[in-house]
């Protein structure tokens, strides 16, 4: 790619109309960042709970899986306010007929790094809304990333960064590494994490208005 992606500025306002003041039940750096870079004003209320998948293999059924169960514990704990917006999500990359999620080493986001070059995968991302007066709703959203053909010495470089941190797949497209990628297919923002088109989409259907 030649420049790092940027959201359209009508999304931007558009962000900001719909889910300013949010919710958000995750501890993603990104997300946060994401929603924040459109003025949107965030409480964040990250939950620890299990990812656990119990046998599920469609990448949609797993993201939705792990992003209902965040808002469950987020619906069901001290600290829900049911008068404001929330959002939960889940993220992983489909390659090669595996999910994959965050790394936990080094040599770990290496090989997933490695393996990318010169290839296609699927960045999918679950998400749950839970919208005032109207409930909870859940659905997910797709893109196709390809990535240049990397060397190793691209690969150690970017693992110097540590952006593979934390980040499903090994990489944050948003910081350095879309200097790796030669092409997106679909949502840049969902490939962040957070597919904010989707969700604007979701919100404008169901007529919500947000209080400023």
């Amino acid at each position: 790619m030649d420049r790092m992606p940027e959201l359209d500025g009508d999304l931007r306002r558009e962000c900001r109309r719909l889910l300013d003041p949010m919710v958000l039940a995750s501890a993603s750096p990104n997300r946060l960042e994401t929603l924040l870079s459109c003025g949107i004003h965030v409480t964040t209320r990250p939950q620890d709970t299990s990812e656990d998948h119990a046998g599920l293999v469609e990448p949609d059924l797993i993201v939705r899986h792990i992003s209902r169960l965040k808002m469950d514990s987020y619906v069901s704990g001290g600290q829900f306010d049911a008068g404001m917006l929330a959002l939960a999500l889940d993220t992983m990359v489909s390659f090669d007929g595996m999910m994959l999620g965050k790394p936990r080493s080094r040599e770990g986001a290496g090989r997933m790094l490695s393996s990318f070059s010169g290839r296609d995968q699927e960045v999918v991302t679950g998400y749950v809304l839970y919208v005032p007066g109207h409930g909870l709703s859940c659905s997910s959203a797709h893109s196709k990333v390809r990535f240049c053909h990397l060397t190793p010495s691209q690969v150690e470089e970017y693992l110097d960064t540590g952006e593979w941190q934390g980040a499903a797949g090994g990489y944050r497209i948003q910081k350095s590494a879309w200097r790796l990628v030669e092409s997106i297919e679909g949502s840049w923002s969902n490939v962040v994490g957070i597919p904010l088109e989707a969700i604007v989409d979701e919100l404008r259907a169901v007529g919500w208005r947000n209080r400023h």
